[in-house]
Order: C-alpha cells, then structure tokens, then sequence
C-alpha cells in the first residue's frame, strides 16, 4: 500500500510501548487506512476482501506432471495412487498390458532407460529384488545388460 502520511509515534490504550503509524491508500478500494507503519509498508491491500478481489487462482490438479524425469497422470480413483492422486505412466502401461494391478512388490524397468519412453515393448515387469539383482550385475560388470 502506498503511504498517505506519517502520524508519528502513538501509544494506544491496552499497549506495552508507542509505535510509528501512518496513513495508507488501498489500491484496490482507494480507502485510506492507519496502521502501523511497518505493517502497512508490508501490505499490499487494506483488509482479505480486498486481496481477495485481486488473488491468483491457482485452479485444479494438471492432468499430468513430470516428476524426476517420470511422467504422472491423475487418477484418483486409482487404488495406488499418490495422497494427490497421481499414478505413475509407466505402471499404468505395463498394468494394461497384464489387464491387472501391479502389486508394491513388482517395479517397471525401462529396458532403454529413457524414463519417458513408456511403450510396452519398452517395459519390463519384475519384483523389487529382481530389479535390484538386475542392475547389481550391470554395475559388477560395468555393462549395460538388456
């Protein structure tokens, strides 16, 4: 808010010490307000009505999002989705594939490991020790193993 006038130091009735206040203009309402000084040199609207008016909506969840380089979809009604309710792509795929739920034991390997690369030629179902034998041989051997 802009600064109208400086009123000076104030101490008001039920207050410990004086405080600086001043006199401030709304941008919005055009009203002029007392407050603090350093209160209304950090605010941007007299009162929530007025900020309210002028707020960002922030809108819905997006019908997907890319996190750590893997692609998500929302999908609420999934019954392992995120508290958000996104599904990771690459297990919808390879769910789709095997027409069921993939349990939290099994993982998806990307056989190219191109993280966006959710083709089903391109998706490998197995467990969690699997997967973790899979790349331990791969880092042993210092080869990629496909």
């Amino acid at each position: 808010m802009r600064e109208i006038k400086f009123l000076g130091v104030i101490k008001k009735p039920n207050t410990s010490r004086g405080y600086q206040y001043a006199v401030f203009e709304c941008p919005e309402c055009k009203r002029h307000v007392e407050k603090i000084r350093r209160d209304g040199r950090a605010a941007k609207y007299c009162s929530h009505k007025c900020y309210a008016k002028n707020r960002r909506r922030r809108g819905g969840y997006k019908p997907s999002v890319v996190i750590s380089d893997y692609r998500y979809i929302l999908m609420p009604s999934h019954p392992f989705c995120s508290k958000k309710g996104y599904v990771a792509e690459h297990r919808l795929v390879a769910e789709e594939s095997i027409d069921r739920y993939l349990s939290s034991e099994e993982v998806v390997h990307h056989v190219d490991r191109d993280k966006m690369n959710n083709s089903p030629s391109n998706l490998m179902i197995m467990t969690r020790s699997q997967h973790s034998s899979f790349h331990l041989r791969e880092r042993n051997s210092n080869v990629k193993v496909d």
